[in-house]
């Protein structure tokens, strides 16, 4: 790390939760990560709290939720939580044997698992409601609902950003040469 990166970590560091100013490409890149990192955390903090009223994990309660309407495929449910194939298979089958959601085949591919939430995990939702209302209404104190509307759309636009092939394909490209960077480096040490 040079010199300046290392000042401006330190500064960083010391100030709190003050970042130091700079309008680098890559301390924005940063600063975005953090803020919507730290965003995340709060919110399913909040999350985690309804759902342990209910006996549930925040990602439990999120599962439910997205297997609402018309249902998601188990490899997509894991995808929108970041969880792997094999721990959302778990994870949808101690729902199921609570009666929280139901699996159903699609009628066109049978071997298609779809996840949908039961009523009874309808009736779940329903009385979670009141708690996420409250929730919403203690932001909306700080955000109103255009601004949360706005937030909501430029994460969905940022996630689909970072997950595009592009951003992959340069991020591993970068990483490539950093460690072949630091392999020639240590060989010429």
């Amino acid at each position: 790390m040079n010199d300046v990166a290392k000042s401006s970590f330190t500064e960083t560091e010391s100030a709190g939760t003050k970042q130091p100013p700079s309008d680098s490409q890559a301390d924005r890149l940063l600063r975005l990560v953090h803020w919507t990192s730290s965003a995340s955390r709060q919110l399913r903090r909040r999350l985690a709290d309804v759902g342990q009223a209910l006996s549930l994990s925040d990602t439990e309660l999120l599962v439910i939720w997205l297997c609402s309407g018309g249902g998601r495929v188990q490899v997509e449910l894991a995808g929108l939580i970041g969880i792997s194939p094999a721990q959302m298979s778990g994870m949808v089958e101690r729902l199921r044997s609570r009666g929280l959601v139901a699996m159903h085949r699609l009628a066109m591919d049978r071997r298609r698992q779809v996840w949908r939430t039961s009523p009874s995990g309808q009736a779940l939702l329903a009385r979670a409601a009141h708690q996420f209302n409250e929730l919403a209404a203690c932001i909306r104190s700080s955000l109103n609902d255009d601004e949360q509307q706005l937030a909501q759309s430029l994460c969905e636009r940022l996630a689909e950003a970072a997950a595009s092939g592009c951003c992959q394909q340069r991020t591993k490209t970068v990483a490539a040469q950093s460690h072949d960077e630091q392999l020639a480096s240590k060989e010429a040490a």
